[in-house]
């Protein structure tokens, strides 16, 4: 097998005699073709040389200005979307509040709801607040990574003992001598709420309480009426009574998704059309900027009004695509009456494929008042 392996190359580089034999050309050290290899040296480039160059290039080149506004938009507006929006806020509580036999109940509540919180003395002693702590986007190097808002919204932890002897002392309900704010730098615009845990169980148990309740309770309804609107409207305070911590910590939790959510929310409202929004809601259709989706719109509106199936609904937007093509045929219609049952003989299809069916006159005279009525108190549904 050995002498068979030398003799494939032997073979393979014969010349054929039929061939004229060419002379080959130097390749010595003083050939050209010696000189045009040495002229243009090939040189390997070293891993990952390839990627700094362009990094380089890239070094010199200077984003634009609104580019980098739009990105560093969109990646403030991720960090606000409602499932992201809530590891950025802080609940800020004074250390007063660890006092509360309570205290540990509502702690656990919201570590249970994924809010974090902190310790922190408050300008209201045994207060909350709330503050949102927004990673910096900007890309200005002497920026700070972390940008934090504080938020409007103060909840004011009341002990029983002390709500009630402000109560039972007033003869005129005054804000000032209930929780007193006037001296507060900018109580104007903060937002405050009284929470007042376990007042039931204190006034059962306290027997000083229980002797002044004996002067009547409609005389303990009045004032206590008295004070909540003196708060409520003209402090703009929202107070709540609760019964346990428990009931504490869930609140705390359920305020502080709620203004977690804000920025987000009040954004979407403020969107063009925010009904049709390409979110994964219930309701939502999603409306090209072409138009696609528009005749969905429309379907979906008529389906509003009271018995009104999804079949008869795209039975008349299929008939009239869209309530511009509706009110015209209503113009083009000679009498009030034709234009009350000018959609009652539009066919209905049925799913179950049994007799079919038809609008009638009552969904269509409803349709016809609501397309072409200025009367804000008119009622469509007369059953």
């Amino acid at each position: 097998s050995g002498s068979g392996c030398a003799a494939r190359p032997t073979a393979a580089w014969a010349v054929s005699e039929s061939e004229p034999e060419s002379d080959p050309q130097p390749r010595g050290p003083g050939s050209p073709a010696a000189e045009g290899l040495a002229a243009r040296p090939r040189r390997r480039r070293a891993p990952g040389e390839t990627a700094t160059r362009r990094r380089e290039r890239g070094k010199g080149r200077e984003e634009d200005p609104e580019k980098r506004r739009r990105r560093e938009e969109a990646a403030a507006w991720r960090l606000l979307r409602p499932e992201r929006c809530l590891q950025l806020m802080e609940v800020c509580a004074d250390p007063g509040l660890l006092e509360d036999p309570g205290s540990d109940t509502w702690m656990k509540v919201l570590s249970s709801s994924n809010c974090k919180y902190s310790f922190e003395p408050q300008v209201i002693p045994c207060s909350i607040t709330w503050r949102r702590n927004m990673p910096c986007t900007l890309s200005t190097p002497d920026a700070p990574t972390v940008k934090t808002e504080e938020e409007k919204e103060v909840l004011v932890l009341v002990e029983p003992e002390d709500i009630l002897k402000r109560l039972f002392s007033l003869s005129q309900p005054d804000l000032n001598l209930v929780l007193p704010l006037a001296g507060l730098e900018g109580s104007s615009t903060k937002t405050y709420s009284l929470i007042v845990v376990g007042l039931d169980a204190y006034r059962r148990g306290d027997a000083s309480v229980a002797e002044l309740q004996t002067l009547g309770a409609a005389w303990w309804l009045q004032i206590t009426k008295s004070v909540l609107v003196v708060l409520q409207l003209w402090g703009n305070m929202e107070v709540l009574f609760l019964d346990t911590w428990q009931d504490f910590g869930q609140h705390v939790a359920a305020l502080t998704k709620a203004i977690a959510k804000r920025p987000y929310k009040q954004q979407m409202e403020s969107q063009e059309l925010p009904f049709c929004t390409a979110g994964a809601w219930a309701s939502g259709v999603r409306v090209e900027k072409d138009g696609t989706g528009l005749w969905e719109v429309w379907k979906r509106q008529i389906q509003q009004f009271s018995r009104v199936s999804p079949n008869t609904a795209a039975a008349i937007a299929e008939a009239y695509p869209s309530p511009c093509l509706l009110l015209q045929a209503y113009q083009k219609c000679s009498t009030e009456d034709e234009k009350r049952l000018l959609l009652s003989n539009i066919p209905v299809k049925s799913d179950i494929g049994g007799k079919a069916r038809r609008v009638g006159p009552d969904l269509s005279r409803r349709i016809y008042l609501f397309m072409v009525s200025t009367d804000p108190d008119l009622v469509l549904d007369l059953s």
